[in-house]
């Protein structure tokens, strides 16, 4: 067996409403499965005779979250084309997750949990009586806003809700919250708790989508993963 693998293939998959109530480990179980039965010859992820694919994922998305921007790296024995990825791959589309995209990337290239510097989320729903744009702008202009977290274990942690909010609007017509965050390990609010705090109460969602992910070139510019 050769001693590393041959090619890397980055998938890019939407995760439909039905597969909005999965956990990030059920995810990954699901992706995996259809990795290994797509025919293409994967990398082992333990050692010869594995059968389980080599894979790695970008990061978790909340559950009661859809998305089109689920990311997967998939490591091969083979050298693989795009389009022969893709067109194995496909025919595994259903309810609960459908291919994007497939293309080939560097072996050694970074992980995309580590290149990932910022997620858009549209959100929709039913806002207080009063949320508008003004109030977005309102929220944008502070320079911070201290928020306590309280985890499941019952640890407390403040927070900065204002900083990791890169960009932001609202659409009355249509009750579309778009929002982007920044992404940092420790430092993370949810879209919903930012929705909550710029509008001052609880939203009644319909929908929460991630949209796309992004990185921050040089010049601090967003830049499409």
């Amino acid at each position: 067996m050769n001693e590393s693998p041959k090619s890397r293939i980055r998938l890019k998959f939407a995760r439909l409403a039905a597969a909005k109530d999965l956990s990030h480990l059920e995810q990954l179980k699901a992706l995996r499965g259809r990795a290994a039965a797509c025919g293409l010859k994967f990398w082992p992820a333990k050692g010869p005779g594995g059968t389980a694919p080599k894979m790695a994922f970008g990061p978790a998305v909340s559950v009661g979250h859809e998305s089109l921007c689920e990311y997967a790296d998939l490591y091969l024995e083979e050298f693989a084309r795009d389009e022969a990825a893709a067109e194995k791959i496909r025919p595994l589309d259903d309810e609960f997750f459908r291919l994007l995209s497939a293309r080939r990337i560097p072996v050694f290239f970074p992980s995309i949990e580590a290149a990932v510097n910022a997620a858009e989320f549209f959100l929709e729903g039913d806002f207080p009586a009063g949320f508008s744009p003004a109030a977005v702008d309102a929220f944008m202009a502070l320079k911070e806003l201290p928020w306590e977290k309280v985890k499941p274990s019952g640890e407390r942690k403040t927070l900065d809700a204002r900083g990791p909010v890169l960009s932001a609007s609202f659409d009355p017509a249509a009750a579309l919250l778009k929002l982007t965050l920044r992404l940092a390990p420790g430092k993370n609010v949810k879209p919903e708790t930012v929705a909550e705090l710029m509008s001052g109460g609880k939203p009644v969602f319909r929908r929460i989508t991630r949209k796309e992910l992004y990185w921050l070139d040089s010049a601090g510019k967003l830049e499409v993963f």
